[in-house]
């Protein structure tokens, strides 16, 4: 019983680091559109999908 535990615990240790790795990857790489919500790249002015200036 106490093996379990500890997988599970190992388990959700590793899922919730590379969910808050992705996320900070996201944030770091890419910019929402406010007016459609499509991500683009940091590097790019306008929305891909709409058109509109990112910044």
């Amino acid at each position: 019983m106490k093996d379990t535990l500890l997988s599970i615990a190992i388990l959700v240790c590793i899922l919730a680091a590379s969910a808050i790795i992705t996320n900070w990857f996201a944030k770091a790489m890419y910019l929402r559109c406010n007016g459609c919500g499509t991500l683009n790249a940091k590097r790019r002015s306008q929305c891909r999908a709409c058109g509109k200036d990112l910044r």
